[in-house]
């Protein structure tokens, strides 16, 4: 499954890569590979990978237009078939970090334009018009892992 994060931090790309690197290993209690150019950061798990987008800031525009929402980071996450679910967890509960360190906006996309979540003025809103597919994936019990209130409510694609 590939999807997008979107933020907005007034951190630096390295320190953002920094801290998603450090949490994620907490997280996974395994081995996580960072390389970085100077388009992208990619942080590597067996569970999924993510590329911190520092050149193309296409997406960001993009999300700012159609969803209205100001974000300053793309991150794109490529979760891997073999461990998705684990892969899963382990996303959202990062994303729940991320929530309480960033005190920023948040969305996070599937397939590039489908919004599953988004915190804005620091409301967490859970789409709650998914497809069969996110509907099977995106359980209570996931949601949970954010460890952060939220509500649900129709969001626009």
């Amino acid at each position: 499954m590939d999807c997008e994060l979107f933020l907005l931090s007034n951190l630096s790309y390295k320190s953002l890569g920094e801290m998603i690197e450090r949490i994620t290993n907490e997280l996974a209690n395994a081995e996580v590979s960072v390389n970085c150019n100077e388009e992208e950061i990619i942080i590597g798990s067996e569970y999924f990978s993510l590329a911190l987008e520092i050149e193309d800031t296409s997406d960001i525009s993009f999300v700012r237009n159609h969803y209205n929402l100001d974000v300053n980071v793309c991150l794109r996450v490529q979760l891997f078939s073999n461990t998705f679910y684990l892969g899963l967890e382990l996303l959202f509960k990062m994303m729940g970090k991320l929530m309480k360190q960033i005190d920023g906006n948040l969305l996070f996309l599937e397939d590039g334009s489908d919004q599953l979540l988004r915190k804005e003025n620091g409301e967490l809103i859970i789409n709650k018009d998914l497809n069969q597919y996110q509907t099977k994936y995106l359980s209570t019990s996931l949601l949970s892992l954010l460890d952060h209130p939220y509500t649900e409510k129709k969001l626009s694609n």
